[in-house]
């Protein structure tokens, strides 16, 4: 963007300086009823003076500008600084208002509730209460300085006590009003991390397999679309094997059913450790291409594999499978396998591809089981 330079790209940096800027706007706004204050003599400084205001302003600002700009800021537990703002804007519409008459000092006081509303989606209660005690503090302090010499018992001082007044009702109310939206601007980030977590959650409720918790065939499916569209794309072979488990139905009639499921996750645990061993899936996120395919079938993708290699890591997954005793309610079992495998070939549709590999699983079943048949 065109002010990529001046406000940063990275968002969290990019929104303090907004807010920032948004601070400098605000002691702008507020040169207004200073030039009207000036003309008509309700100043003890002239435009000169509400310059050199104007001017200290602007130099604060420029400073916490540059200073969160660069990145010096994220070494504070508050990387906006909104507190130490919040705190010179304090010092300086106290500058202000002791160079006030008396006729303008009530309306310099709003110059405490614009800085208050700066603080309502960040600060807490207690730090905006803290902030309320020192500008009632401060504004105490100048009482006693300006009338460190002049009698208490006259007008002046009564309307400077309704002031104090004024002041302490708007500070205390602001802090509470403030501590409450910032206490729903917690609620609702915590709501919406519970959400967010939640919708993952779903996500990943509906890409797996209740079962054995590897993805299902919903999620199977799209990524072997996603991988077709890859190969086309760049011209990198791929192939796909459908696995299914020899007599299944033997340890279900055998041992029952809680002893099948056993096998079943123990079986989806086993090829998928041995798949990354083997390098077989390639991928960072591996377990998107392995998962229950259906019952007691299972597909696994191998990306950028030709057919002779997927041949020879399926061989050495079905070795090491029928070699390896799964722990089940009923002791040790062994389980072998049969394996379809199809090489996709350019323009072929993921039916076709499946078709082909599900031929050559009829192969390999037909051909006596716990082997690999490659197409």
């Amino acid at each position: 963007m065109a002010f990529d330079w001046l406000l940063s790209t990275d968002r969290s940096t990019r929104l303090r300086l907004l807010r920032q800027l948004m601070g400098l706007g605000s002691y702008l706004m507020f040169l207004a009823p200073g030039l009207l204050a000036v003309e008509s003599g309700w100043t003890a400084f002239g435009y000169r003076g509400l310059l050199v205001l104007c001017g200290a302003a602007v130099l604060v600002n420029l400073l916490f500008f540059v200073v969160i700009r660069s990145g010096v800021s994220r070494r504070f537990r508050d990387p906006s600084l909104l507190v130490p703002q919040i705190l010179v804007a304090q010092a300086l519409a106290l500058v202000t208002i002791h160079y006030m008459a008396s006729e303008a000092r009530s309306v310099m006081l709003m110059l405490f509730v614009a800085m208050f509303f700066f603080g309502l989606f960040a600060l807490s209660t207690r730090e905006f209460l803290r902030l309320a005690a020192v500008a009632i503090g401060s504004y105490i302090g100048l009482m006693v300085f300006e009338f460190r010499d002049r009698p208490l018992d006259t007008p002046a001082f009564r309307l400077e006590l309704l002031r104090l007044v004024a002041l302490v009702m708007m500070t205390v109310w602001l802090s509470f009003i403030g501590g409450y939206f910032a206490s729903l601007r917690t609620k609702l980030a915590e709501r919406k991390d519970a959400l967010k977590d939640a919708l993952v959650r779903v996500k990943e409720l509906s890409e797996r397999d209740e079962l054995t918790g590897a993805h299902n065939r919903r999620h199977l499916l799209q990524a072997l679309e996603q991988e077709e569209a890859r190969a086309e794309r760049f011209k990198t072979p791929f192939c796909v094997a459908i696995i299914d488990l020899d007599h299944f139905k033997r340890f279900n009639d055998g041992y029952g059913h809680h002893v099948g499921d056993e096998i079943l996750k123990g079986f989806c645990d086993f090829v998928r450790q041995r798949a990354r061993e083997l390098d077989v899936i390639a991928r960072p996120d591996s377990d998107y291409a392995f998962g229950r395919y259906g019952g007691e079938e299972f597909l696994l993708v191998l990306p950028h594999t030709g057919i002779e290699g997927a041949a020879q890591c399926l061989q050495r997954i079905r070795a090491c499978v029928a070699t390896h005793a799964f722990e089940t309610g009923a002791g040790p079992l062994t389980v072998t396998f049969s394996a379809g495998i199809a090489q996709h070939c350019p323009g072929e549709p993921v039916a076709g591809l499946l078709g082909r590999a599900d031929g050559a699983l009829y192969a390999a079943k037909s051909g006596g089981r716990n082997r690999v048949v490659a197409v």
